[in-house]
């Protein structure tokens, strides 16, 4: 029996009880009014409605393709970044101030900057490339400087070349926590995504300009707000799910 309470499947659907039980307290503590906070059963058939609509399909599209395009190029970028300083650790210290920087600059500002840089469709793109990149940035400099002392020495030993030491050696051996870095920021980067597109207003499409649009445009409260965000929380779970088998295959090679 006890064993069965520790089952996380079991765990997990007991998050769900506990978070729709939540949101229907909180629904009545607002006076049922679906102008202040909707009731989870209308949200749900109002998301199962969208769900039937191409619309939805296009906007889910939209948003996971421009995060894909940002995430490319933040992680290409990363791990070019990261393997240079993997390898000359003494730049670490002409990077950090940067690293440190991108942390911590609000994203708000950051999209209203991209908004005049780069016009209402690239603007969550390019937020998208500056919240990932220092993560993937880390991940790979963290990779390389997990390689035991012992193995470099090898390679020098062996009279291995700088590149060849990395393709052969450095790079696989830092694979793993430069994957997790990877797997880590993914997720992220789709909520980014997301918030990028609703702060820009983007007349893209994009779950963002669908939520914003059933913001602006509703005559049932916030019912058709949190179905959107429902459908973009659905989009998220799964792929966090994805993520986390791939993650747990990455700590066993590590």
């Amino acid at each position: 029996m006890k064993e069965f309470y520790k089952n996380k499947y079991f765990l997990t659907f007991l998050g769900i009880i506990v978070f729709f039980l939540l949101w229907f307290v909180i629904y009545f503590i607002a006076g049922q009014s679906q102008a202040i906070f909707p009731s989870p059963l209308e949200t749900f058939q109002e998301m199962f409605i969208y769900l039937g609509d191409p619309f939805t399909y296009k906007c889910i599209w939209g948003s996971f393709s421009r995060m894909l395009i940002g995430f490319g190029i933040a992680a290409v970028i990363g791990i070019l970044v990261g393997v240079i300083v993997g390898n000359f650790t003494n730049l670490k210290y002409v990077f950090n101030p940067t690293m440190i920087a991108l942390k911590a600059i609000p994203t708000a500002a950051l999209t209203f900057l991209f908004l005049v840089l780069a016009g209402l469709k690239n603007a969550p793109i390019y937020i998208v490339v500056i919240i990932v990149f220092p993560i993937v940035y880390e991940a790979t400099v963290a990779g390389y400087s997990s390689i035991d002392e012992y193995v470099l020495m090898s390679t020098r030993v062996d009279g291995a070349t700088r590149l060849k030491s990395n393709l052969r050696v450095r790079f696989p051996l830092a694979l793993p926590t430069i994957g997790l870095g990877l797997i880590s920021s993914f997720a992220l980067s789709f909520k980014i995504e997301i918030m990028a597109e609703v702060i820009s207003g983007s007349s893209s499409y994009g779950l963002g300009r669908a939520i914003q649009n059933a913001y602006i445009n509703s005559t049932n409260g916030m019912v058709p707000t949190f179905a959107y965000s429902l459908i973009a929380i659905i989009v998220m779970l799964l792929v966090t799910l994805i993520l986390d088998i791939v993650k747990k295959s990455l700590k066993l090679k590590a």
